[in-house]
């Protein structure tokens, strides 16, 4: 934890820097493509995580997941843009997995602020539950983006192969020249 981090600290339960870093790699897909460089995905990843200001393991790991689902989202409500010409089913397939990551992530934010509201009133009274990192959930909701959000980007890349330039559909053979006669008839279209 930076000490610019304006956070509240908990006695005892400050985030230990394996979970930082993990909740860190487990983003850096989210922000890497065929151009990024994986070292500005860490720093744009890291930054993201620190504009939610986590106290504790289990805020950290809320916040890790509402970016996650939050990014997949936007990528599944792309993918379903581009075919919205194509099968109608796989528009609506991709719109079905984007509310229900939408709503995973909706499910996180409530959470997370009830984590915040419990740590403002009582913060000695903090349990295990509600300021431990669970692994289990952290991984299965990462996974989760990550898989939607890899099938909505070949998705997206199946559309823009299939979006190849074609022939021009009027062939010039010979171009008139341009005159101040030609201009002329021009201007008035």
């Amino acid at each position: 934890m930076s000490a610019s981090s304006p956070t509240t600290q908990i006695p005892g339960r400050l985030i230990p820097g394996r979970l930082r870093q993990q909740a860190i790699t487990a983003l850096i897909p989210f922000f890497t493509d065929a151009g990024t460089d994986p070292t500005l995905a860490r720093g744009i990843a890291r930054d993201i995580l620190e504009d939610y200001h986590p106290a504790t393991p289990k805020e950290l790991q809320l916040a890790a997941q509402i970016i996650a689902l939050g990014f997949a989202t936007l990528a599944c409500l792309s993918a379903a843009m581009t075919v919205k010409e194509g099968p109608l089913n796989e528009m609506l397939r991709l719109q079905k997995y984007a509310i229900a990551l939408d709503r995973a992530s909706q499910k996180a934010t409530r959470t997370l602020e009830a984590r915040r509201r419990e740590r403002s009133r009582q913060p000695q009274k903090m349990t295990p539950e509600n300021t431990a990192w669970d692994d289990g959930v952290f991984q299965s909701a990462i996974r989760l983006a990550l898989d939607r959000m890899s099938e909505a980007n070949v998705r997206l890349a199946t559309v823009a192969a299939a979006l190849e330039p074609s022939e021009p559909k009027l062939k010039l053979l010979s171009a008139e020249p341009m005159t101040k006669a030609v201009l002329g008839r021009r201007k008035r279209y």
